[in-house]
């Protein structure tokens, strides 16, 4: 491949599939919380089945925002939005779907609401009411997201379409929106699940730039990028099985080989869905996009740019890839060099295929197959 194929531009998005994949996933992750509320993290002995279904029913739809926010008809609705400067509807609409949540608890008179309220209570919040905390918590929220929307769109309004990138001064614009939602989600149930669309929206949309420019289509785009994150794949396998037996850090466990359909389906969706989502969100079309943009503008700065200059994209992937293996040093050396590989293999795959859906499915089938049948 040559290597200026890197550095192309991301072509415009048919929107085949991604509508599709939107609608497929609602009763998967319907089926996903269900299941943990039967036999996972959230089984308690006498659960009653209409909280089951109540939280099953929006914890679906809520992971179902980010995957809608690729699609069309998405699309369209957030620019018409954003046109009409209808921010605060954008920014409102996260905090009145849980406090729906929240009433349908109180109206059907069930327990799980004094649950929830006991968690909402802990410190740094426990000398404040429970109307009182959740007041506080919606101006928080709802006043960050504007901020944040506010800010990128003026911020966008004011640049030609020609001179927009995403630089430090756009993450910004994020940071307001998205740190009172991480502060938070640990104390208000169903608020972890709007970070990622919420970042998304003042991200890709509110600054102008589009889902193009960030490659955020969770659908692969042609064949040739599927058998892309096969090779890809079979790369990370190979590597991590080297890695490991010529360190002597591993021992094999087959946990999931020998796991029921339910643990299988768990952690296939765990990883793919929630956290490979999420977190290539957060690696890939944030910060390999920020480091991108930023080499290729001082590149335009000098008349003799450095090797990377010509290739701001590849020079991106390795300084993305060291940034995530120290993002995972808690864990040891070795699992951090780990982490550096696999996050060469999601950033070749993000910027070869020009979208999200390798990097998400290479993500979520290594973590799947690795960390869940070895013990490093």
């Amino acid at each position: 491949m040559n290597l200026s194929q890197f550095e192309s531009p991301t072509p415009l998005y048919s929107g085949r599939g991604e509508t599709a994949l939107a609608l497929a996933v609602l009763p998967l992750a319907f089926l996903h919380t269900l299941l943990e509320c039967l036999s996972g993290s959230r089984a308690i002995p006498g659960q009653p089945w209409p909280y089951m279904l109540l939280l099953s029913g929006f914890s679906a739809v809520a992971l179902g925002a980010v995957l809608f926010l690729a699609t069309p008809a998405g699309d369209r609705l957030v620019r018409r939005l954003l046109a009409a400067k209808r921010l605060f509807c954008l920014s409102v609409l996260p905090v009145v779907y849980v406090g729906c949540y929240l009433l349908l608890l109180r109206l059907l008179n069930l327990p799980q609401l004094y649950t929830h309220a006991l968690a909402m209570q802990r410190r740094p919040w426990s000398s404040l009411s429970l109307p009182v905390f959740l007041a506080l918590a919606a101006v928080l929220l709802t006043a960050g997201c504007y901020a944040g929307l506010r800010l990128a769109s003026r911020d966008a309004a004011a640049t030609p379409p020609a001179d927009r990138f995403f630089g430090w001064r756009q993450l910004c614009w994020v940071l307001p929106a998205v740190i009172p939602y991480l502060i938070l989600q640990r104390h208000l149930p169903l608020l972890w699940c709007f970070t990622t669309p919420v970042a998304v929206l003042v991200m890709i949309y509110a600054t102008g730039l589009g889902r193009e420019y960030f490659g955020f289509s969770l659908v692969p785009r042609s064949l040739r990028e599927f058998l892309t994150v096969l090779v890809l794949l079979a790369v990370g396998l190979s590597a991590f099985l080297l890695i490991t037996m010529l360190s002597g850090s591993i021992a094999y466990t087959g946990t999931l080989w020998n796991s029921d359909w339910i643990t299988w389906y768990k952690a296939a969706f765990m990883w793919l869905v929630i956290v490979g989502i999420s977190e290539e969100v957060i690696f890939r079309c944030g910060i390999l996009t920020l480091i991108a943009a930023y080499m290729d503008r001082r590149t335009k700065k000098t008349d003799s740019p450095a090797l990377w200059g010509h290739y701001p994209r590849l020079g991106a992937v390795l300084l993305t890839s060291v940034l995530f293996g120290v993002a995972h040093l808690y864990r040891g050396v070795t699992f951090a060099m780990l982490a550096f590989i696999a996050s060469l293999l999601y950033s070749l795959s993000f910027v070869i295929g020009k979208s999200l859906s390798g990097p998400v499915l290479l993500h979520g089938i290594l973590n799947v197959l690795i960390l869940r049948n070895f013990q490093l």
